[in-house]
């Protein structure tokens, strides 16, 4: 259940009708300030396309999952008694963006998004390089505008790093949820080998990526992770439930856009072949109405309206 009156569950964890309200309305805060967002890292994007080869990666993703959110909530407050009023009130990922540069022009392109950025009222709040990091290479950071509580996370990467984090989502999914837990069955060293075992995996998809020279001025350096050995039956293991993930997640997302189908076709009262006649019967009748408004526009002298004052859409500063 997940209407934001009632609870929430899923995969094990659940929120209360009040905790879900909380974190929903959070969710909601973000949501109105997606549109905003996006214009303004577009302008961001088509300045460094210029100057340094900037692209802006994943835009339809740029707001967090309601469901994801609910899940994030839940499950800190579940394991490490973290209030869902903290989460709703720390989370900086509810609005995301990905930048990528090729390597040579990377940390120039970076400096120069920093700049823009500043310019527009944001600063940075969190820095984290982990290019020399086996398991995720990259630069994340957080932005909040100086006069609103409006933040959002940014990576950098470049185009081969993106290409590796995209493929190890599954891996990384299943490296911070119940699986490896239910894999294990409460053997906490055997746990750690199947983490391990996966961030081995990880490691193999950033062998061949360059690390972008001069990187090292962006952020704060750290490695989160070491490569530890593992039996490579624990590696095959993983890699099994990998593959089982993936068709998961394709089987949802393929499920979510037929119900996003369906409830557009529901909200017009028609299904398949009625849309389409009703659609056909629409166009006639809008052909039928156009000579006789044309007819009478062409007999009446039009009166050009006053031009209104454009209105900006750069962030809110409320």
């Amino acid at each position: 259940m997940s209407e934001r009156t009632g609870g929430w569950k899923g995969e094990g964890y659940e929120l209360s009708p009040e905790q879900n309200r909380v974190v929903t309305r959070r969710w909601e805060q973000a949501a109105a300030a997606r549109d905003r967002m996006d214009a303004m890292m577009k302008d961001v994007q088509q300045e460094t396309a210029q100057s340094h080869g900037g692209k802006l990666q994943g835009l339809e993703y740029s707001l967090k999952d309601v469901d994801s959110f609910r899940r994030k909530a839940a499950t800190a407050a579940k394991e490490d008694k973290v209030p869902v009023e903290k989460t709703a009130r720390k989370v900086n990922d509810l609005n995301r963006y990905t930048l990528t540069f090729e390597p040579d022009s990377y940390a120039e392109g970076v400096e120069r998004t920093y700049e823009r950025l500043r310019e527009q009222g944001y600063e940075p709040t969190a820095e984290k390089n982990t290019w020399q990091d086996p398991v995720y290479k990259g630069v994340n950071t957080t932005w909040q505008h100086a006069q609103s509580e409006e933040k959002f996370e940014l990576q950098f990467h470049t185009p081969d790093s993106f290409k590796a984090k995209m493929e190890n989502h599954e891996l990384y999914e299943i490296s911070r949820s119940n699986d490896i837990d239910e894999l294990a069955q409460g053997d906490e060293e055997l746990a750690r080998s199947y983490r391990n075992a996966a961030n081995h995996l990880q490691n193999e998809r950033y062998k061949n990526v360059k690390i972008p020279p001069g990187q090292e001025r962006i952020g704060e350096q750290l490695i989160r992770d070491e490569l530890k050995p593992v039996p490579a039956e624990h590696v095959e293991l993983i890699r099994k439930k990998e593959a089982e993930k993936r068709a998961e997640n394709e089987a949802k997302a393929l499920a979510k856009a037929e119900a996003k189908k369906q409830a557009e076709q529901a909200a017009l009262g028609l299904d398949g072949p009625a849309q389409a006649e009703s659609q056909g019967l629409r166009n006639k009748l809008a052909t039928k109405t156009a000579a006789p408004q044309a007819r009478q526009s062409a007999a009446t002298p039009r009166i050009e309206p006053l031009l209104a004052q454009s209105r900006g859409r750069g962030p809110s500063l409320t």
